[in-house]
């Protein structure tokens, strides 16, 4: 058994209340969130994981002392980095994701009989299995569902032209997860496409990670005849704003037939929310005429 580390991003105060910090050193900001109790905590071979409950967000996964989804708001994230890919094509089949091994982006997958294939991406197993035993102890089974516990970037370059649909969930552009912010990792993901393909990138606050944000655009450009970005609030994220990216081979979701959208047990996408989030700030548009 590996030695257990410190955790990471947790302290307590002086009345022995445990709190656990998201620091952001791009705006300058720290969030703390009250914690009733750790519920579990492991360093696994790629990170330390831990479930707590909070205060503000009931149950929260933490990887390396960042929270990254809460069962409070993590639908928010789930619904909109699904639901407008899919709507966006007419006819999906197979759809996979990178990132996400809570599995809530294929949850809101299934909600659409059409698709026949739904393949998840996640490098840690340990984080889908904790996922399941405290986030999402009540999901049911999908058969279109396969899990593959595999480094993102190796898995897509063996992938060509075998998706309609890709959600890339990927993480800050440190240690491991560089890789994914790669010109050569659009490139690939534009291979494995289909030849009317979708692709949608989480790509970071459009306030504090603006440059992220504007090299994401830019690389897909010109890759990909639309490409869109959509915003979204999320309250567990420092800031709220956040951003993702489409990008199509063919299909322009401002033109997506919005009476396919399963949204009627959803809690935050509408069909007017579908559209609206792509109505963007001046200073976001203006992040897309300046140079990377």
């Amino acid at each position: 058994m590996s030695q257990r580390k410190p955790l990471s991003g947790f302290r307590k105060d002086d009345n022995g209340v445990l709190w656990i910090s998201n620091y952001v050193s791009n705006a300058k900001l720290k969030v703390n969130y009250k914690v009733n109790a750790l519920l579990h905590y492991e360093q696994s071979p790629f990170q330390q994981i831990s479930i707590v409950d909070t205060v503000a967000f009931g149950r929260m996964l933490v990887l390396d002392g960042t929270p990254q989804v809460s069962t409070y708001d993590g639908f928010i994230y789930n619904e909109m980095i699904s639901h407008i890919p899919i709507v966006t094509h007419p006819n999906p089949k197979k759809v996979a994701m990178i990132g996400g091994g809570d599995c809530g982006h294929a949850r809101e997958a299934m909600k659409y009989e059409g698709i026949e294939q739904i393949d998840v991406v996640e490098i840690d197993e340990r984080v889908t299995e904790l996922c399941r035993e405290w986030l999402t102890p009540a999901d049911g089974k999908d058969q279109r569902l396969t899990m593959i516990h595999r480094d993102g970037f190796d898995w897509i370059k063996e992938q060509k032209g075998s998706y309609d649909v890709l959600m890339i969930d990927r993480p800050d552009p440190v240690g491991p997860g560089k890789k994914l912010f790669n010109q050569e990792f659009y490139q690939y993901v534009f291979d494995a496409l289909s030849d009317d393909g979708i692709v949608v990138f989480q790509s970071g606050s459009p306030f504090y990670n603006q440059s992220i944000l504007r090299r994401t655009v830019n690389n897909l450009r010109p890759l990909f005849p639309v490409c869109r970005t959509y915003l979204v609030f999320i309250p567990l994220f420092p800031c709220g704003m956040w951003s993702f990216t489409l990008a199509s081979k063919k299909y322009d979701p401002l033109q997506a037939d919005l009476s396919k959208l399963q949204h009627q047990d959803t809690k935050y996408i509408t069909p007017e929310i579908f559209l609206a989030s792509f109505s963007l700030p001046k200073y976001v548009q203006e992040l897309f005429e300046e140079k990377a």
